[in-house]
């Protein structure tokens, strides 16, 4: 008997070795877990920031906590999936459902929050679709929610802006804290989390400077941001303050406990705060909004700006830059080429 062999490579099958039609082939699925813990692995080893995977995960688990046992693998996930809940974050989901100091009564979150949401998992399931763990990308024809009412993030009245600072007792250490945190937020434009983690050697009182590190800067660059004397000196009195009390090695903000100050415990005092003053919105990014705005509003231009607030594009420092009715008619009343031929030529 003559010894078989093959004399070229494709798809032809031996006469007499037929495919076996009982025969299938068993591909390897996932579940979602396991598939989301293969892209964390990945994003990781790519270097992204601990607060990015976090952002994640969460995004992970909320779509999970509704998902519930629709589905079991992450390959049995749809378009149509992915559509209801969008949905369902439109209009069922409550915000800060859980939480039950915010809370909300109205249901849906904002199109910002579900586009974040929304914006994370068409990220996963492109790597997943890249890494061939799943067969079709479902978020792939899925666009992003347009709303055409929405509005970018408004800054504060200066009757607000008066009536937060009015607010805090300077004798209890926590409101001072709060205060002085504000202070410096309005001052410089920080970032929340780059204003509370701040330690005594990125501040340099002599030439009124904070230092961001790379580490800490959303953008991976590290920057000086210039600080009012006035802001200084507070900090230097909150530094010595916590440093008596807490050691040299802690940082400038700290909790009445000796624990670093976090950025939901400030929310969560501002979501108070707003209560007792009956202001309609009120957290950390709205004092980085007032900066940029006020900033404008004093005379300062626009690519500076855009150094000090850290922004990589000039058009999302525009976007900072949103004023209320009143400031545009102070602008509109100062600069106005017509009012101006009116003072100049009185016979007008």
């Amino acid at each position: 008997m003559g010894r078989k062999f093959i004399a070229e490579r494709g798809p032809k099958v031996s006469k007499d070795r037929q495919p076996n039609n009982d025969r299938k082939t068993r591909d390897v699925r996932y579940t979602l877990d396991e598939a989301v813990e293969i892209f964390i692995r990945a994003k990781e080893a790519e270097g992204i920031r601990s607060s990015t995977i976090k952002g994640y995960n969460d995004t992970v688990r909320y779509f999970k906590d509704w998902l519930s046992a629709k589905v079991h693998f992450i390959d049995d996930i749809s378009a149509t999936n992915i559509r209801e809940y969008i949905n369902y974050l439109r209009t069922e989901r409550l915000p800060y459902q859980g939480d039950t100091q915010r809370e909300g009564t109205t249901k849906g979150l904002s199109v910002y929050t579900i586009n974040i949401r929304l914006r994370n998992l068409r990220t996963i399931f492109r790597f997943l679709s890249t890494e061939g763990i799943i067969r079709a990308n479902p978020t792939s024809n899925i666009p992003l929610v347009k709303d055409d009412a929405h509005e970018e993030v408004q800054g504060l009245t200066d009757l607000e802006v008066d009536a937060i600072l009015a607010s805090y007792e300077d004798k209890l250490f926590a409101q001072w804290r709060d205060k002085t945190l504000v202070l410096l937020l309005m001052d410089t434009g920080l970032r929340i989390n780059e204003a509370l983690s701040l330690a005594a050697d990125q501040i340099d009182f002599k030439e009124l400077a904070i230092l961001v590190p790379s580490q800490i800067a959303k953008n991976r660059k590290h920057r000086e941001v210039p600080i009012s004397r006035e802001v200084a000196k507070r900090l230097r009195q909150l530094l010595d303050e916590t440093q008596q009390y807490f050691g040299d090695d802690c940082q400038l903000f700290m909790n009445a406990y000796g624990e670093d100050f976090t950025a939901d415990a400030f929310r969560r005092r501002l979501n108070r705060l707003k209560k007792r003053l009956d202001i309609p919105k009120l957290h950390p990014h709205m004092f980085r909004h007032t900066f940029a705005r006020n900033y404008i509003l004093n005379g300062g231009d626009i690519f500076t700006l855009q150094k000090i607030l850290d922004h990589a594009d000039i058009q999302t420092t525009r976007k900072y830059i949103q004023m209320d009715k009143e400031h545009l008619r102070q602008q509109h009343n100062k600069f106005s080429p017509v009012r101006r031929l009116f003072n100049k030529n009185k016979g007008l």
